[in-house]
């Protein structure tokens, strides 16, 4: 009878268990879409309300849940930091910090997460903006973001990633206009066939490796490259404000 009884309740929980399972994804799904919406309406305040609801995903006991929860929290606010011109500098670097500090996290759950090793590398990167912070933390980024090629050397984002750092990088460290351009190039050739690996994983780039793309060819001064990298950026994502209404203003600047 006590077998029968626990029987019972453990075939009670399965549907329970995936019911929770399906609510979390549909959270993760709204939340990308939220990102990826006020970036492209320049609504910070938006971004602002998905790190509230982050806070309240981390709280949850599923460490695959948590460790995503971490890794949305740093990407909005990596896009804080880097898509809103009216955020001050002061704040800019108090998004980046933040970002950084949950990239760490992230990785330090899961020590093979190598999505969250990009963006760590990133913004380590980003942080490298002179010559003293430069030397603290260069080598933190290449750390970090040859960890996540190690792990995944076939994964586009960080792929492309790692060619953003090659564009920005001073030559004598180890950065190539040519280089991030074949970076891009590679990024969006695996873009194409890649498939996401689970429901809570990151599924943005698609679009914006043209629109980097298009950047390698603008400091390479191939502006007939650019425009064609441009238009295959808003052929994947029609009406892509940052490509429509900046870098191909941008570009017709350039060109003239």
């Amino acid at each position: 009878m006590k077998y029968l009884i626990t029987l019972f309740f453990w075939l009670l929980l399965i549907p329970m268990s995936q019911q929770v399972s399906a609510q979390d994804s549909t959270q993760f799904d709204e939340i990308r879409q939220s990102i990826e919406t006020a970036v492209d309406s320049l609504q910070p305040e938006r971004l602002i309300g998905v790190n509230t609801k982050l806070k309240t995903l981390i709280q949850t006991g599923d460490p695959e849940i948590k460790k995503f929860a971490y890794y949305y929290r740093g990407y909005s606010n990596y896009r804080l930091q880097n898509s809103f011109p009216k955020i001050n500098e002061d704040q800019q670097e108090e998004y980046l910090d933040e970002a950084t500090i949950m990239f760490e996290k992230a990785v330090e759950m899961d020590p093979k997460f190598a999505e969250g090793y990009a963006m760590l590398g990133s913004c380590y990167g980003m942080k490298a903006s002179g010559f003293f912070s430069g030397m603290k933390y260069g080598p933190k980024s290449d750390n970090a973001m040859g960890k996540a090629k190690e792990l995944a050397p076939e994964n586009p984002r960080v792929v492309m990633l790692d060619a953003i750092g090659k564009l920005y990088k001073p030559s004598m460290f180890g950065g190539s206009t040519e280089g991030a351009i074949e970076g891009f190039k590679r990024a969006a050739e695996l873009f194409e066939d890649w498939q996401t690996p689970n429901r809570y994983a990151p599924r943005w780039g698609e679009a914006e490796v043209y629109a980097w793309l298009g950047q390698g060819y603008v400091q390479a001064e191939k502006y007939e490259e650019a425009r064609q990298a441009y238009e295959k950026a808003l052929k994947v994502k029609p009406g892509y404000p940052w490509v429509e209404n900046v870098l191909i203003p941008e570009l017709k600047e350039k060109s003239q």
